[in-house]
């Protein structure tokens, strides 16, 4: 299992799709930190301001994210390395996966991660920046110096990036079925532009809501940064290792039936 994990890892950090999913992220980051300051100094007005959120990440990371697990399964598929992996058995490939596919979105969110550490050690003011939509992570910036502690800081990170596994797990199953990146790339994305609107319907109907409650894409700014409670950062750990987990076993039960040509 170690021996598919690192070479899955390889394959991936060699890929020229991967490492053009990270500079987008990684740019885009930047971008979003200059420009959301800019914002907040004036020099940006607040009809660009919502132009700022495109950048940010939730936008950013659905979009290279769902790339990203495209490459990983699709690309199996497409270029038959899957026959060289199916020794190792379906579950442990579906495993490998799980884990390559977490540590590829917790990089991914590493930028915006680092340039709001930046911002708060640095003393960068972003009041009025407020006007572009806020992440978890710009925030963050905007409130740390109320008090709050670093340790509830970095625990803010941790669960949002774990949340960011469990919201993009989905795609896990999805590309066993659809074989593709650029199909899986486009349900990714296309979900991730349509999370907020899905939220809004759930909430109309109960049961749809109280199931809506139970999966990673409930949580929020408002529960996971800094402002919300160990309690709640800690739910969403727990609630996204469970999806992800369940994510998983959907994608082997699909595996399992999938012709491997």
């Amino acid at each position: 299992m170690k021996r598919l994990f690192c070479a899955t890892l390889y394959r991936m950090w060699k890929s020229t799709g991967t490492r053009i999913a990270f500079l987008i992220t990684y740019v885009a980051a930047i971008l979003y930190f200059v420009l959301a300051r800019m914002v907040a100094v004036g020099k940006l007005g607040v009809e660009q301001a919502g132009s700022v959120s495109g950048l940010g990440d939730a936008m950013i990371i659905w979009l290279s994210g769902s790339l990203v697990i495209g490459l990983l399964v699709g690309s199996d598929f497409e270029n038959k390395t899957i026959h060289g992996a199916i020794c190792f058995g379906r579950k442990k490939i579906i495993g490998n996966y799980v884990a390559v596919f977490a540590v590829l979105v917790a990089l991914l969110a590493l930028p915006y991660t680092i340039g709001s550490l930046a911002c708060i050690f640095a003393g960068i003011d972003m009041t009025g920046a407020e006007q572009a939509a806020i992440s978890v992570y710009l925030g963050n910036v905007l409130i740390y110096t109320k008090g709050a502690s670093a340790g509830k800081l970095i625990l803010s990170y941790l669960s949002y990036a774990m949340v960011y596994v469990g919201q993009l797990s989905i795609c896990i199953p999805a590309a066993v079925k659809l074989k593709k990146p650029a199909a899986v790339t486009a349900f990714g994305f296309f979900l991730g532009m349509l999370s907020a609107l899905l939220a809004t319907l759930a909430s109309k109907v109960e049961i749809l809501d109280n199931i809506y409650k139970l999966t990673p894409y409930r949580y929020n700014m408002e529960t996971l940064g800094i402002g919300g409670s160990y309690g709640d950062m800690l739910l969403a750990v727990a609630v996204s290792v469970v999806f992800a987990g369940l994510m998983g076993l959907l994608s082997w039960k699909l595996f399992c039936r999938a012709e491997i040509k």
